[in-house]
């Protein structure tokens, strides 16, 4: 069985068996790193005899492969403080339980100093889960650590605590350190999100180095603001084809980032950036992330986009993509492609649909273009539409195909249009 099939089960026994238990590291991270996706939600829990939290610790302490080590931690932290205060007790020998949350601080604090870097590490995480602002200093000075992997973790505990005094700091190693390390100081600055921070990323979006530009775009689509639209935008035109491609991930990104009083103002923002946007620039990304892509969230924002910004010489390649996400997995995401493809006519959009709707391919997929048949359809479609409901085996699919022909003039039915 697959590492992908076993996340898909959420078969814990297995994974923690390739954990403790595979000669290849590379599947051993990977193990890890499922693992920790699998954490359960405030609100969940799981059987005790699939807790992999031991198995966990085991591995961030004793794995042979540093790689492996700090999937572990990542791991542990996505099960939450508890199960980082036992890695580090037991590291350290220090008994975390029933202490203030101020005083655990101080005492993980201590852990920044330790002469294994997996243990520092740790610390920094776990600061950062705390939030406690009286260790602020310790945590900055971090940011020196010769290890690249604690300066990352210190980072993102910096990016957690939010406190706008980090900033100087950031800012400086932003130009200094080593690629990973600057994504997780871009990132930083974003969560910060204040003025002052969003400053530095603005400024070294519009620097000469090229690796610069790219974490700052990378960086911005995390900010959820009108303001990084408008550079997110201008960095669509960048001359390096990396950061054009960052900078649309990042837009798309950034409708999810939106806070809720402001989305809309945002989204909207958006739309009329990419309007005017050369049409490559904009359009080509966006099928990319469709074809590519496995976050939801992205999938998501790409297909609502692509109904209102392609048009003329993109339009069939952008019909294209929509049509293969009809059959996506997530609902929401084909629900979109639908609404897109009914903003997208012409180009033979109505004959090729009917053709999917007759091929009977996938029933999901069919009950969409069936949607969007009920928007675009004319006489054609009235006809054809009759003969399928007419002969069509599947229930399902007769319903919607007698809704499609209420809509077009023909039978009434009624129903949900994408149930």
């Amino acid at each position: 069985m697959t590492l992908f099939e076993l996340e898909r089960n959420a078969d814990f026994e297995q994974l923690t068996t390739y954990l403790e238990r595979s000669s290849n590291a590379d599947i051993r991270r990977r193990a890890a790193e499922i693992l920790g996706s699998l954490a359960p939600k405030a609100d969940e829990t799981i059987e005790p005899n699939n807790d992999p939290v031991d198995a966990l610790i085991t591995a961030a302490q004793e794995d042979d492969e540093q790689k492996v080590k700090a999937a572990s931690i990542d791991a542990l932290d996505q099960y939450g403080q508890d199960a980082l205060e036992q890695f580090i007790g037991e590291i350290s020998g220090q008994d975390l339980d029933s202490v203030a949350q101020w005083k655990k601080a101080e005492l993980l604090a201590k852990g920044l100093d330790a002469d294994q870097p997996e243990l520092r590490m740790a610390a920094a995480t776990g600061l950062g889960r705390i939030g406690e602002d009286n260790v602020l200093e310790a945590l900055v000075d971090r940011l020196d650590d010769p290890n690249a992997r604690v300066r990352m973790r210190v980072s993102r505990a910096l990016a957690r605590i939010e406190d706008p005094r980090a900033i100087p700091a950031l800012a400086r190693k932003l130009h200094e350190d080593q690629y990973d390390v600057r994504v997780e100081i871009a990132y930083a600055l974003a969560d910060i999100g204040t003025q002052n921070a969003l400053r530095e990323l603005v400024d070294i979006a519009d620097d000469d180095d090229e690796t610069l530009r790219r974490i700052a775009v990378d960086a911005l689509g995390r900010l959820g603001s009108v303001e990084a639209v408008e550079i997110l935008a201008e960095a669509l035109s960048d001359d390096a084809e990396v950061v054009r491609r960052t900078a649309m991930f990042s837009l798309v990104q950034l409708l999810s980032e939106a806070p809720a009083d402001a989305s809309h103002t945002v989204r909207e923002k958006i739309v009329d950036e990419l309007e005017e946007a050369n049409e490559r620039e904009a359009v080509q990304p966006l099928i990319e992330i469709l074809d590519r892509s496995s976050e939801t969230a992205q999938r998501r924002n790409a297909a609502w986009l692509l109904g209102r910004i392609a048009d003329e010489e993109y339009v069939r390649e952008a019909q294209d993509a929509l049509i293969e996400t009809l059959a996506d997995d997530d609902e929401m995401t084909s629900k979109f492609a639908a609404m897109s493809l009914a903003l997208l006519d012409g180009e033979g959009l109505e004959k090729r649909l009917l053709e999917l709707v007759e091929s009977d391919r996938d029933d999901g997929m069919c009950v969409k273009a069936l949607f969007v048949l009920g928007k675009i359809g004319g006489d054609r479609s009235r006809e054809r539409l009759s003969k399928f409901v007419e002969q069509t085996e599947n229930d399902r699919l007769r319903k919607r195909g007698f809704s499609a022909l209420s809509k077009l003039g023909g039978f009434e039915m009624a129903g949900s249009d994408l149930s």
